[in-house]
Order: C-alpha cells, then structure tokens, then sequence
C-alpha cells in the first residue's frame, strides 16, 4: 500500500471517528443526523464507518449543525499532543549502495498510539481507532478480554477472529461485544536483549 492510499485511510478513520463523537455527544441517531443532511440512515452511515468519502457540501452542513469549524470533523481526533522525538542515525540504500543520510525519526506527537509489549524482543504499535478496519491485525475488546487478531464479518453480522490460531465463532447478537481500540501499524523486533533499550 503507498503512502497516499494510506493518508487516505487515515484521513477517512479521523473523519469517522469525530462524526461519531460529535454525534454520540449530542445524543443522536445515525438516522437523526442523515435527516440533517438530506441522505438516509446508511447514507450517513457510510460515512461513520468510513466506507464513503464525506462531500464538502456535507461536511459543511455538519460542521454548521454542530456548531464546530471543519477541521474539528477532519482533524486528528485525539487532540493531547506532546513533542518528544526520537533521532537515529540512519542509512539507505541510494543508487545500489549503502549511505548515510539524515537521522531518521521515531515523533511522539500523537497520543493516538498504542504499544503492546508482546515479550522482552517484540513490540506491535496500534494507531487508536473504534472501527474495524477490514483484513487489518486489530486490538479489541470482546467480553471484557483484550485480543489481537483480523476480525472477519459476513454480511449477516456473524463473523469469527483467532486465539492462537484456532477460529472463534461470534453471531450478530455477539458482535456489539467486541470493542476496538486500534489497528496495527508498526512492529518493532530486537534481535538482543539490550538492557534500557526501549524499556
């Protein structure tokens, strides 16, 4: 996936995630705000899960209804920021040889990233997100246990995730018990033990 495909995914998860708390915080219904903005309950959403891209015009609308300016429903939605930064001196391969180049660096600006410590050697990094994003490795909640796994779903709303490898089967009903809390995006594995080393 290249770096566009992916600023679009970003940029359409915060989209998601604010009409969802906007809308959550004024007590209303999918339904409720698709009236709003002349578009049906799915219509509208499309537009929370993320499936559909939001017209301007809508955007608009939302963001006059609301009250907020538009860069609350685009903006990154988890707003405590920080500026710490790790630097590393780096290297690339440029032109088939190896090559010093500027140090590359890990930014802790964002609050929306979640570290799960899997042993002393591998760590995976979640960005923040309520929404499953198909064939994407998930953290999730499911029946007060905190999982990883893809999560799969028929159109039914059944769908299944793995525990060590092995399937596990949840119905419709049994899917408003899973709970997301981010999607995968980064892993980190040392080869040694090196005390102090990200600890």
């Amino acid at each position: 996936m290249n770096q566009s495909s992916l600023t679009e995914i970003y940029n359409r998860l915060f989209i998601s995630e604010n009409l969802k708390k906007l809308r959550i915080a004024h007590k209303l219904s999918t339904t409720d705000v698709g009236k709003i903005i002349g578009k049906s309950r799915q219509g509208y959403a499309n537009y929370e899960n993320g499936t559909r891209e939001i017209s301007i015009k809508d955007l608009v609308a939302l963001s006059g209804f609301y009250n907020v300016s538009i860069d609350v429903i685009v903006g990154n939605p988890f707003t405590l920021r920080n500026d710490i930064a790790l630097a590393f001196r780096s290297f690339e391969t440029i032109e088939s040889e190896l090559k010093e180049v500027m140090p590359f660096t890990i930014s802790t600006i964002h609050d929306d990233v979640i570290c799960y410590k899997k042993n002393d050697l591998d760590m995976l990094f979640f960005w923040k997100t309520s929404l499953n994003q198909e064939d994407h490795i998930m953290l999730f909640n499911y029946y007060e246990k905190i999982l990883v796994s893809k999560v799969f779903f028929k159109d039914n709303g059944d769908g299944h995730f793995y525990i060590n490898d092995k399937p596990k089967y949840f119905n419709k009903a049994h899917a408003e018990n899973i709970v997301f809390k981010g999607v995968l995006m980064a892993d980190l594995h040392k080869y040694m033990d090196i005390p102090h080393f990200f600890d």
